[in-house]
């Protein structure tokens, strides 16, 4: 298998319900990059770590994701409140409890596979808006909601994002359910 292509990231997919309203509240807010996006929270190539390295097998990747798959369980979340990366215009969702979170990225930034660098520390999020033109009511609108339902992240995934003149081509390169403890 080639190498990979593009920037290509890990994630821990949305459940279909909690992901239709991520989706829904991208398109209220009129944010057409983010709408091409998958409903996500990245555990490696946003913040604490970089990108995955380009020269590097996708096969050994993979199979690296799977063992850690293998021994991580499904993990219970609850979005928290509506925050602000400084001096930015990206609006995510925090989570309630970012601890599972942090080891599981803990876990891939320590296995066999390499990352870009990154200056910011890693922060679990869920990222509802980037848009450079809103208005201060619509922020405010922003930092007021609440999505208080508990969920389950349960399937990680591998997404690269190819940059073609003005639009996102989002390529999935794999995916696996987290089965920890399910043996």
């Amino acid at each position: 298998m080639e190498n990979f292509k593009h920037d290509t990231y890990v994630v821990l997919d949305l459940p279909v319900g909690i992901s239709e309203q991520i989706m829904n509240l991208r398109s209220q807010f009129k944010d057409e990059f983010r709408m091409s996006l998958p409903a996500e929270i990245t555990i490696a190539g946003s913040s604490g770590n970089g990108v995955i390295q380009y020269d590097q097998d996708p096969t050994q990747v993979f199979l690296t994701l799977n063992e850690i798959a293998s021994m991580i369980k499904p993990i219970k979340a609850t979005f928290g409140d509506v925050m602000r990366f400084p001096k930015t215009d990206i609006f995510f969702f925090s989570l309630q409890d970012e601890v599972p979170l942090h080891n599981f990225h803990n876990q891939i930034n320590e296995s066999n596979i390499r990352f870009s660098t990154n200056q910011f520390p890693y922060k679990p999020h869920c990222t509802l808006c980037s848009r450079s033109s809103m208005t201060e009511g619509e922020i405010t609108e922003l930092l007021s909601l609440k999505l208080p339902q508990e969920f389950e992240l349960d399937t990680m995934s591998v997404y690269s994002l190819e940059h073609s003149n003005e639009n996102v081509i989002v390529h999935l390169l794999h995916r696996v359910k987290l089965t920890g403890g399910n043996q």
